[in-house]
């Protein structure tokens, strides 16, 4: 049995004013750059360590604003005892009962033991800069209590409390080179004491004597040097032979100065480890932590110590190409410990759990962290949302707008139209495209943009079946009635028109009659027609009005292609039956040949709605 890290309440830090973030085992951080992502691995890293310095812009401050000295910033964690699989249970084991002491609390309502831990960063009037300190709290306040609550242990929280709740924090900037150089890196404290016993040093130390003086006496580039910096006893009176040339180290303890690594590939022969790239550098670095961890887990198990690493992980797919993505986002999920990771990767967050990832977005002047009501979700819709949204589509988690459509063509045309109304591409300005890929499948997709604070809107097919079902669909997401044809964010395609129908009832035949030549070549839809009435031929007419030459069977339906209306009724049959090719260039071909209109009415006032909201050009 062990603890996990529950829940972190954050108020007034960075660009948190007040946030409630609960963890799972392996949380997973997405969202946009500079939404607070780091800030809030940082505020973890004030929570359970001491040694953090506390700086100004630590502390939130509204925009526009003055910082008022006062103001202090919060952060509230919360540890619960679990089993071995990760479920809480009503109290701490005997080791971590033990361990906990006095700052063990019990839940009021249900009796269940938890440990509260406040850390408090704030001015100190005295010592002229931002201090932080750490109480343990008697209750698990309400989160609108949290600013007033000020009932704490007077138990102290030491740094023994401390150290079996370790944090291991591995910023996207990692290098191994810059590592190795640094003694208090990770790499650095594990290799600076070897675990070698007194008597092995010193026969190593004086085998390395020897090594260095058989080098010396053997180079006469090296004998040379150390004879003329001798000269230096003269200047400042010092022995003779106060300077010696030590071209290995000769102490244990200075190993770790010239410790250097190789890698060899498959093709490749052994080099240094600076000279390979950023991506083998980055990963190295990730894999001495894993080291590092491991390491110290054996020395407190050895100790009998309660041990319950956080690990930290910013974007672990820095530098790496999309097949070593997948494979160290696996690693991560084998280390011990609990994990919070923040990434950028679609590839990771194809592979996290829906319960365990955390979107944060900026809204307003704050941060806000949300996750997935599954609540309202089927099977079916779950699964939806795993294997098209997060295995295909992860990057639609990371936009800061969605336009939902449904079929394949509006897919295709509608970044077009937007780059010719708003004169840059759509994920320019953070906005994905997406075909639900079926007549009202909007559910799956209005959740996830609802619960992740991303802006949605709709371009869907008219149906009075899909009005309905959308409208039911986002009144079980915002959990209250709403008039779906009133919202100006949802455009419905008139008298009851698919998309191709509404660009024929707009004037655009002449655009779509050209796709389907540009495709096929001059006079398709006429050797089209003459096709579907061969079809035809010797069979009885459904009604007295037929001409056997203009009407055909299509799809159990009796269609008559003459005249003007039946050659827009034969041309869109042409168009439904060739799809494919048609989409990837009706937008084109109707921006290039109009002078007007360039972009169709009901996209225009879609995109006017989304321009007013994000104010990607000046109306």
């Amino acid at each position: 049995m062990g603890i996990k890290l529950k829940e972190l309440r954050i108020r007034y830090f960075k660009s948190y004013k007040e946030a409630d973030v609960v963890f799972s085992n392996n949380s997973v951080l997405i969202g946009a750059n500079n939404v607070g992502k780091t800030s809030l691995l940082q505020a973890l890293q004030f929570a359970f360590t001491r040694t953090k310095k506390v700086n100004i812009e630590d502390i939130y401050i509204e925009p526009d604003k003055s910082l008022p000295k006062s103001r202090e910033a919060i952060i509230d964690a919360l540890i619960l005892p679990v089993d071995e699989d990760g479920n809480e249970l009503e109290e701490f084991d005997e080791v971590w009962f033990e361990h906990f002491g006095e700052l063990r609390s019990e839940s009021s309502d249900t009796l269940n033991q938890f440990v509260g831990i406040r850390t408090i960063l704030k001015y100190d009037k005295v010592k002229d800069e931002y201090v932080s300190e750490k109480k343990g709290l008697v209750e698990w306040p309400a989160t609108e209590e949290v600013l007033e609550y000020s009932n704490f242990k007077r138990a102290t929280i030491t740094e023994k409390i401390l150290q079996s709740v370790p944090v291991f924090y591995m910023d996207a900037r990692r290098d191994i080179v810059l590592e190795m150089k640094d003694k208090t890196s990770f790499w650095g404290r594990m290799v600076r004491d070897v675990g070698l016993e007194e008597e092995e040093i010193e026969e190593i130390e004086e085998t390395l004597d020897q090594v260095n003086d058989r080098i010396i006496e053997r180079s006469t580039v090296l004998k040379h040097l150390s004879k003329n910096l001798s000269k230096i006893s003269k200047t400042v009176n010092s022995p003779e032979e106060s300077i010696k040339i030590d071209p290995v180290s000769r102490k244990i303890r200075d190993l770790d100065r010239g410790i250097d690594l190789t890698f060899k590939d498959r093709n490749s022969e052994r080099f240094p480890i600076s000279n390979h790239g950023m991506g083998t550098r980055s990963w190295i670095t990730f894999l001495t932590v894993v080291a590092y961890i491991q390491w110290k887990i054996k020395q407190m198990r050895d100790q009998e110590i309660p041990y319950h690493p956080l690990v930290l992980l910013e974007e672990p797919e820095a530098h790496l190409h999309p097949q070593a993505q997948r494979k160290i986002f696996h690693q991560i999920n084998e280390l011990a410990g609990q994990k919070i990771v923040s990434t950028h990767s679609p590839l990771i967050v194809g592979q996290v759990d829906i319960e365990d990832i955390r979107h944060i977005s900026k809204v307003n002047s704050g941060t806000k962290v949300n996750s997935i009501d599954t609540s309202e979700l089927d099977e079916q819709e779950i699964r939806k949302i795993r294997q098209e949204i997060f295995k295909t589509r992860g990057d639609l988690l990371f936009a800061n707008a969605i336009i939902l459509c449904e079929g394949e063509t509006e897919e295709q045309v509608i970044p077009r139209f937007f780059r010719e109304y708003f004169g840059c591409e759509s994920f320019e300005v953070g906005t994905n495209v997406i075909s639900v890929g079926g007549k009202g499948k909007y559910k799956p997709f209005l959740r996830i943009a609802y619960d992740f604070n991303i802006d949605i809107y709709v371009l869907s097919d008219g149906e009075q079946e899909t009005i309905k079902k959308v409208k039911k669909d986002l009144e079980r997401v915002h959990g209250e009635e709403v008039n779906v044809e009133e919202m100006e964010n949802i455009k419905f395609l008139p008298n009851e028109f698919d998309f191709e129908e509404y660009l024929i009832s707009k004037g655009y035949e002449r655009e779509l009659l050209m796709a389907i030549e540009t495709l096929f070549g001059e006079g398709y839809l006429d050797s089209y027609i003459q096709k579907k009435d061969q079809k035809t031929k010797g069979r009885k007419p459904t009604s007295e009005k037929c001409d056997i030459c203009h009407q055909i069977i299509y799809e159990d339906k009796l269609r008559d292609y003459t005249g003007i209306e039946g050659n827009k009724e034969a041309l869109l049959d042409c168009i439904h039956e060739n799809k494919t090719g048609y989409s990837s260039i009706i937008a084109e071909i109707i921006i290039e040949s109009r002078t007007d209109d360039k972009v169709p009415e009901i996209i225009r006032d879609l995109f006017k709605v989304m321009n007013r909201k994000l104010q990607i050009i000046e109306d």
